[in-house]
């Protein structure tokens, strides 16, 4: 007669999670995925044709997958970290309307991290927390266009935009961006 053989930590490891994944709720599921496809098209919507594109859209990608399986405590600050890094390599000329598009999938992006670390994987998701969530990426993608369209205004009018007027445009930005996104009692 053989002894059976126990599991070895990782498998055990690799047994949890995965009984975790398939416990996950369908709510929890599709921001986590919203939250990845957001992720994977940054580099799609701001093609780069730096050297480190590659090493870059790599690191977008598996941060974005991890964000999804594992929102937190890693997963969220490392597809930060990717994004950034890719969107350092990416040049873009700041009066395309692209880098509206790319703001928005970010802080979408950033918003499906937040919420899907509110619960437990396995809990459904609050549809109230849900539209609170979409009415601020609708508020600050609104003040980015808003901001956008301030900058393309003052880069055509100034010849340089003095430092006063630029740090009184990134306070404003701020003031309106904190009373929009603020909690206030419904």
């Amino acid at each position: 007669m053989s002894a059976a053989r126990s599991p070895s930590t990782t498998e055990r490891a690799l047994v949890r999670k995965l009984a975790e994944a398939r416990s996950t709720s369908r709510s929890q599921l599709a921001v986590r995925l919203l939250g990845m496809l957001c992720a994977c098209a940054v580099p799609l919507v701001a093609p780069s044709g730096h050297q480190l594109s590659p090493v870059a859209v790599t690191l977008v990608v598996l941060g974005a997958l991890l964000a999804a399986a594992r929102p937190e405590p890693a997963g969220g600050p490392v597809a930060l970290a990717a994004l950034g890094a890719y969107l350092l390599v990416a040049t873009q000329d700041p009066g395309s309307p692209r880098v509206l598009v790319v703001a928005a999938l970010v802080v979408v992006h950033l918003a499906c991290v937040a919420v899907s670390t509110t619960a437990p994987g396995s809990a459904r998701l609050d549809p109230r927390l849900l539209r609170r969530y979409v009415e601020r990426c609708t508020a600050l993608t609104a003040l980015g266009v808003v901001a956008w369209g301030a900058g393309m205004v003052a880069r055509a009018s100034l010849p340089a935009a003095p430092v006063p007027v630029v740090i009184a445009a990134l306070l404003g930005v701020a003031a309106v961006g904190w009373a929009a996104t603020t909690e206030r009692p419904r």
